[in-house]
This record gives structure tokens, sequence and C-alpha cells, in this order.
């Protein structure tokens, strides 16, 4: 489970992670060349900080894409269900529902255009969505799929417990983080103004390097505090 973004990409970890050490490498780089000289001493620690948070975003993309990918799913899988049970009530086909089936997901329209080829090419309507909706990353997305083929006792509604559990974990997320960027936005200013003053820091070069480290580090709250709402 570890690797199931990875996975479902079709990505390798190793070339995940020597993509992820490259970043922080020029990360370190552009940083050292930006504002090294102007935080003395306590360069080599920050510079170590921006190149393990820029190593983080790298390595852990695939797993954010997957989320995102999940909440969509399963935020259209009732939509999906409905459109599969009217389709198949005017159509009498289990076959002709899966050519007419129009998902506005991505992933789902993928998944249901593979349906409609093999379809096509003479498979059987079962067979053909089994297979397409092993590639979904939501479960309920997968379910509501599989209803156009397998009728399930109770009709063809799925479960929405998936959505809105994704809905909770994302606002639980949201609010731990908001205050993550907040408290950044407030103290980072202050905290190198101090500095700035503490080590006599009157150049306009340093204070430029000052003002860029600034921009680097509410750039990286920023986006560490909407990594998690940007799945939606």
């Amino acid at each position: 489970m570890r690797f199931a973004s990875l996975d479902r990409f079709g990505l390798s970890p190793w070339r995940v992670a020597s993509v992820g050490l490259a970043a922080s490498s020029a990360a370190w780089l552009v940083a050292d060349l930006a504002f090294g000289r102007a935080l003395g001493s306590a360069s080599t620690l920050v510079l170590y900080v921006i190149a393990a948070a820029v190593f983080y975003i790298v390595v852990t993309t695939p797993r954010r894409l997957l989320d995102r990918q999940r909440v969509n799913q399963a935020r259209e899988a009732v939509l999906l269900a409905s459109s599969s049970k009217a389709l198949l009530e005017v159509t009498r086909s289990r076959s002709r529902s899966v050519l007419l089936l129009r998902p506005r997901d991505g992933a789902l329209a993928v998944a249901v255009g593979r349906a409609a080829r093999e379809v096509l090419l003479g498979e059987s309507a079962r067979r053909a969505v089994a297979e397409a909706s092993g590639v979904l990353a939501s479960y309920t997305a997968a379910a509501a799929l599989r209803g156009i083929a397998e009728p399930r006792k109770g009709g063809t509604e799925p479960d929405d417990e998936e959505a809105r559990g994704l809905a909770g974990s994302e606002a639980l997320s949201r609010e731990t983080k908001v205050p993550m960027f907040m408290t950044a936005s407030f103290f980072t200013p202050i905290m190198l103004l101090l500095y700035a003053v503490l080590s006599h820091t009157y150049g306009a070069g340093r204070l430029a390097e000052l003002a860029a480290f600034e921009l680097v580090v509410l750039d990286l709250a920023f986006y560490l505090s909407s990594a998690g709402g940007a799945r939606g």
C-alpha cells in the first residue's frame, strides 16, 4: 500500500526519489545563491530544511494526485450510478448503456471508454466493465460502474460512505494546515526583522536576500498548507 500511488501511475520509487533528490539539490543551490550570505551561520540548517521540503513535495506528488482522483471519482459515483440506471431503463441493453455513458471525470471517462472499446470488439458488457473498473481509484465509483452489468439488490445507488469520509478528511486537513500558513505569514516577517536588527544587516543586498528568503518560506508554507485542500 505504501507504493500504491506509484504503481497506479506506473512510476518507479527509485526514479521518483532520484527526481526528488535532483529537485532538492537544485533548490539548495538556488537558495544558497539567493540568500545564503544573509543568513550567516544559520544558512546551512535553513538550506537543509528547504531541500527537505522540496524533496517531500516531489515524492508525495503521486499520492496527492491519487487522492485527488479518488475524491473526484467518489463524488461522481452517485451520478454515474443514476445515469447508468436511466440508460438501462431506456435502452434495455447493458452493452448499449456502456456505449452511451458519458462521465465528467477524466479517469472515469477513460475507464468507460476502455469498456466501450471492448464491447465494440465483441466482449461482453459484464467482463468489459469489470476490467475497466479495476483501474479506478475509488471503490465506490468502481462499484457504480460495475452496476451497469452486475445489478445489485436494492437498486444501483451506491453508498456515499467513501465520499463522506474523504470530505471529512479533507475538511480536517484544511483545519489543521491553514493555521500553519497563518502562523508562518505572521511570524516570518517579524523574525526576519529581528534577525536583521540583531545581526546589523543594513545593506540593500542583504536585505534583498532576506526578502527573498521570506518569499521562499511563505511559498513553501502556502504550498504545504494547500496541498491537502487542493485535492477536491
